[in-house]
């Protein structure tokens, strides 16, 4: 299951405009690393610009609390209604 990307804290919220370049060129948070189910390697190429409006845009998306997390073992998810990682933080 992909990643939540909403600004909601669950998902992008607390990223910075630099934190998600810097995601979307290396792959990485910090020192954790993006699940491949978030391609980031398709958007390294982008321009910083694009990468800003592709910020700028997450940003104005309602946010949807919704936890995921696939450094962890799925679980159910009532939310949902999958299996995923962090599903039983729902």
């Amino acid at each position: 299951m992909s990643s939540n990307i909403t600004p909601d804290a669950t998902g992008i919220g607390n990223y910075t405009e630099d934190m998600f370049v810097k995601a979307m060129r290396t792959g990485y948070v910090g020192k954790r690393q993006l699940s491949t189910v978030m391609p980031w390697q398709f958007n390294s190429g982008q321009t910083d610009k694009d990468l800003k409006a592709m910020y700028a845009y997450l940003r104005t998306v309602p946010p949807v609390s919704h936890r995921v997390d696939n450094t962890k073992a799925p679980t159910a998810c009532k939310k949902c209604g999958e299996k995923h990682g962090a599903g039983d933080f729902n």
